[in-house]
């Protein structure tokens, strides 16, 4: 194409001899000739090679057409186990051959666009991205709801894509929508749905029947492996992780990421939709009259699960061990799993409340839950776990190490006493003044105790001093003294 032009311009434009043009082109003065006489671009006259894939191509066709969703990987090991099991054939040739003819075999298929009402529905969905969390990389949880009428978004970003999170973001949506769409729309995660049923009938979870029950919200399920049927919150998952997760973005907390996406989606009222040629945010106030009001009382964002407490005052949830006060061992609990946090229950008491562990096999321990024990058990103190791994600030170790160093037959004892001092006090009051302790050389925990009140009691202002000399018209009264003297005191003595 390239040398056509070129000898068009040359020969016919400026009129250059053929066998000037066919010199400087390296190509014969015929070939000039003809490109002169043509006036249409020549076309490109390939080679059809034969791919060694050719011989194969009844094979292929028949698996495509059975299973239209096979890899090529699959069908290139079905190949060499059923037809040649010599053959050779690079993985990128394979991939380029199947991918041929499964667009010659396998028909696209087509959609029907679809109209929505105000308030007629919500779509929402988890999707994972990256971010860089205190300088370590993760991935995170991204949950988006989007309103189907006005494409009005919500998001927000978790650790985990199970229940607690799927709540939170449900009631983190419809509270930035204002109200509650006469219906929803979810795909079938095991965390809504239990058993997929003949059509659109599925089994659902207890405890996601349950809350969206007390939200009265009817949630849909769309047709499995059919993700153009909530297209719409597929496509804002897209779009949120274009702006906001790309490049990574960097936090020190996940509340910090999503404040950044509560902006995000407040500013995006301004887009102007593609096909409807208004505003998000104009769309929106036509919609909004048209959402349920939400309930006075909205439930509670978590799961409950039985569980026993041990002779270790602990918990198991989820593989990690959490702590309970030594006085609600062995009895039956009830577990509140909220997002970030659990609280334990033992008959409808809260015994103890922690955050939640972010991964497996982990605890959390606190010290103040075995208090009690341990001033029975002061010989445990040593080496009991739930001081190592309570998160007990630095010089609170340091003055155990310090006791057992001076005075071991007593250290169990002295050292209780100085844990008692955080129910009453802070971690950081008491690692502040166990810190001052072990500086001045003081180990009495009466001493320790001072300086913790000391740090928490603001002292009283200095008393006013006592005039001298009495106010003006005051007499100084007169005492009499006899009757002190020690012939009277003995007189009254007889």
């Amino acid at each position: 194409m390239d040398q056509w032009e070129t000898i068009r311009l040359r020969c016919v434009r400026d009129g250059e001899p053929i066998k000037t043009v066919a010199r400087d082109l390296g190509l014969s003065k015929n070939t000039v000739r003809k490109y002169v006489r043509s006036l249409h671009a020549p076309e490109h006259a390939g080679i059809d090679r034969e791919c060694i894939l050719d011989p194969y191509r009844r094979h292929i066709d028949d698996w495509l057409k059975r299973s239209p969703r096979i890899t090529a990987v699959r069908i290139g090991a079905l190949l060499r186990s059923h037809v040649n099991e010599d053959l050779q054939v690079s993985e990128r040739t394979l991939r380029e051959y199947v991918a041929t003819r499964r667009g010659d075999i396998v028909r696209k298929e087509a959609f029907i666009r679809s109209l929505y009402g105000p308030g007629d529905e919500m779509q929402f969905d988890f999707t994972p991205v990256t971010i860089l969390l205190s300088g370590v990389l993760i991935i995170v949880q991204l949950f988006v709801a989007r309103l189907s009428y006005s494409g009005k978004i919500f998001a927000r970003v978790s650790r985990r894509a199970d229940q607690p999170s799927l709540f939170t973001g449900l009631l983190g949506a419809i509270v930035h929508f204002g109200g509650i769409p006469r219906g929803a729309l979810f795909d079938n995660a095991k965390i809504a749905v239990i058993k997929v049923l003949r059509g659109r009938s599925r089994e659902e979870n207890k405890q996601f029947h349950e809350f969206c029950g007390g939200l009265a919200l009817l949630v849909e399920f769309a047709a499995p492996a059919r993700g153009n049927e909530k297209g719409g919150v597929e496509g804002a998952c897209g779009f949120v992780e274009d702006n906001v997760f790309r490049p990574i973005p960097e936090c020190e907390s996940l509340e910090e990421i999503n404040e950044t996406l509560l902006r995000f989606c407040e500013r995006d009222e301004a887009r102007r939709s593609a096909v409807h040629h208004e505003t998000i945010g104009e769309r929106f106030q036509r919609e909004r009259p048209t959402l349920r009001e939400l309930p006075p009382v909205l439930p509670a964002p978590c799961t409950r699960r039985n569980a026993r407490i041990n002779k270790f005052a602990e918990v198991f949830c989820e593989t990690n061990r959490y702590s309970v006060p030594t006085r609600w061992a062995h009895r039956d609990a009830v577990i509140e799993l909220f997002e970030d946090r659990l609280r334990i229950i033992v008959d409808d008491q809260c015994v103890a409340e922690h955050r939640r562990c972010p991964g497996r096999n982990q605890t959390m321990l606190d010290v103040r839950h075995a208090v009690d024990l341990l001033g029975f058990k002061h010989r445990s103190v040593e080496r009991a776990e739930i001081i190592a791994e309570g998160r007990l600030p630095a010089p609170l170790l340091a003055l155990r190490k310090r006791l057992y160093a001076e005075d071991p037959q007593h250290a169990g004892r002295s050292f209780v006493a100085v844990l008692r001092l955080l129910e009453s006090y802070s971690g950081q009051v008491v690692g502040e003044s166990v810190a001052h302790a072990l500086a001045i050389g003081v180990l009495d925990p009466a001493a320790i105790a001072l300086l913790a009140r000391q740090r928490t009691t603001p002292i009283p202002a200095a008393a006013t001093a006592l005039k001298l000399r009495s106010p003006e018209g005051q007499q100084r009264p007169e005492v009499d003294l006899a009757r002190y003297s020690l012939e009277t005191l003995a007189e009254r003595s007889l």
